[in-house]
């Protein structure tokens, strides 16, 4: 049987042309043109509620959902990672043009992460409201005007300023990111795992490009204290080329358009982004109410299944932004302070070991988190970064060499395992109407232990050096206890078929209030 086969003349049939069957044949006559069209074998899906969208995405992945689409998708968490990256670099530069201590200019700095804590807990009402697509524009575009205005900033006062607009911007476009790669291929996937996990690789491929994009800025004689600045705008630059790429190749949410039941929207998406063919039934209904159910879904990240599910994506996420906000973040700073060669060489250093470890870590990383579970990867990951501390306290000062070896591999172990996991562990743990609310409430909670590794690292290393990397070596093992004790595997799990329960448990959250 042949599908979609039309009669050559005519135009294409429109709605209320008149239509005459003849067994498997239709023949169909507008403007007095005939043309026949074969009954296709498959009957379009039927959409009722919200549910039935949910369920057809699960199970039918987007057609394009590769590398390049899932990057775009993730490309806020790509320039978070750039301007954090810029800023830990900028940190002791910053200090000395407002005349403030490093320590200082550290809290500064990290009122970004404090926003987007607050930004991550807004997310939710504002994909609500706005959608996907809009949700996108507003998110990264607050990180872009952020981020412009404190290039050119003249006081400490309007650094702090412009990066509580950056941190706001970051906290709501994150949910969005991992919700919209979850959606892409169908969290039920495994495949869903490894696509959220990219976030990871990602992340060092950003630092990565901070570091070649500074080399170059020192090589062209740009006054070093002016770096940072240089830095932060074209990762302005960057922020627009994201939201332009969304725009086109990511569009808006078929689940939230149910859910706010716009079921047509829902219908089209379905058609051109997963190949569905789907007909609106004329009692569907429920869209609005799952809406405003969803509003409330904070109430309930504790409730039922979802308190261990909950606590472990919060704990592993706390734990491994730690760790990396002191290793990573400061690595230019912790190999200057090991290395030979100046600010040339650290620069170097830190692009070889973001390149060469965390880019191949996170790779590494997505490729076999379907084969070892999210949970199992990252309590290795956390016990191989201890051991690596225990020793870098050690023995840090013996050889420079095996010191940079020991910071390679702790950003190798962090990369593969539980750095990118833990918001893995939090997306794939919810269904969609609970899952942005999830996301956000895992990020905002996980900023606690990027501003603890943010701010007192550099009191740590100053006081302490190497010594410092003992007192770092109890968060890894916070996260490895916790993975150790709390026995929840997402990845597999069709968590996307909970939702009409998730929204059923919310309506009976709110009734009891």
């Amino acid at each position: 049987m042949i599908n979609n086969w039309r009669w050559p003349f005519g135009p294409a049939a429109s709605q209320g042309a008149p239509v005459f069957g003849f067994g498997p044949v239709v023949i169909n006559t507008q403007f007095g043109a005939t043309y026949m069209t074969a009954i296709s074998q498959n009957a379009p899906h039927v959409i009722r509620r919200p549910q039935d969208v949910v369920d057809l995405v699960n199970s039918h992945p987007a057609k394009y959902s590769g590398l390049f689409i899932t990057l775009v998708a993730l490309g806020g968490i790509l320039i978070d990672a750039y301007q954090a990256a810029m800023i830990g670099f900028g940190n002791k530069y910053i200090a000395a043009q407002f005349g403030i201590s490093p320590g200082l200019a550290a809290t500064v700095n990290a009122s970004v992460l404090v926003s987007a804590l607050i930004g991550g807990l807004l997310s939710n009402r504002i994909i609500n409201s706005l959608g996907q697509r809009k949700a996108f524009v507003v998110g990264m575009g607050l990180c872009v005007i952020g981020a412009a205005a404190v290039a050119f900033a003249s006081s400490i006062w309007q650094v702090l300023i412009c990066r509580i607009i950056m941190g706001v911007g970051l906290g709501i476009d994150f949910p969005l990111a991992t919700s919209a790669v979850a959606e892409l291929r169908g969290a039920s996937s495994k495949k869903s795992g490894t696509s959220v996990n990219l976030w990871q690789m990602g992340w060092y491929i950003s630092t990565t490009v901070v570091y070649l994009v500074l080399i170059p800025l020192v090589a062209w004689s740009v006054s070093e204290p002016e770096l940072w600045r240089w830095g932060i705008l074209l990762g302005a630059g960057f922020g627009v080329l994201v939201m332009v790429l969304r725009w086109v190749f990511i569009g808006e949410s078929a689940m939230w358009a149910a859910r706010a039941n716009r079921f047509d929207l829902s219908r089209e998406i379905l058609q051109t982004r997963y190949g569905v063919s789907a007909d609106v039934a004329a009692d569907a209904s429920a869209g609005e109410a799952a809406i405003k159910k969803s509003d409330g879904a904070y109430g309930v990240l504790f409730k039922g299944p979802y308190g261990r599910r909950t606590v472990l994506g919060c704990v592993v996420a706390t734990m491994q932004a730690w760790q990396y906000n002191a290793v990573g973040v400061y690595l230019p700073m912790t190999l200057a302070g090991i290395l030979a060669g100046g600010l040339s060489n650290a620069l170097w250093g830190s692009a070889a070991v973001n390149f060469l470890c965390g880019v191949t870590g996170g790779a590494i990383g997505s490729v076999v988190v379907h084969k070892f579970g999210a949970r199992r990867q990252s309590m290795f990951g956390f016990a191989m970064v201890f051991i690596a501390l225990i020793i870098l306290g050690t023995w840090g000062k013996a050889n420079p060499w095996f010191s940079l070896s020991l910071l390679g591999s702790i950003i190798f172990f962090h990369s593969s395992g539980p750095g990118g996991l833990g918001m893995t562990i939090a997306t794939l743990s919810y269904p969609p109407s609970l899952r942005p609310a999830g996301v956000g409430f895992a990020r905002a909670i996980m900023r606690t232990g990027a501003i603890a590794g943010l701010i007192f690292w550099p009191i740590l290393w100053s006081s302490l050096n190497t010594d410092a990397f003992y007192w770092l070596a109890a968060v890894p093992l916070v996260g490895f206890l916790t993975c150790l004790f709390i026995r929840w595997e997402p990845i597999g799990v069709n968590v996307d078929a909970e939702d009409a329960a998730a929204l059923a448990l919310m309506s009976k959250k709110e009734a009891s209030l």
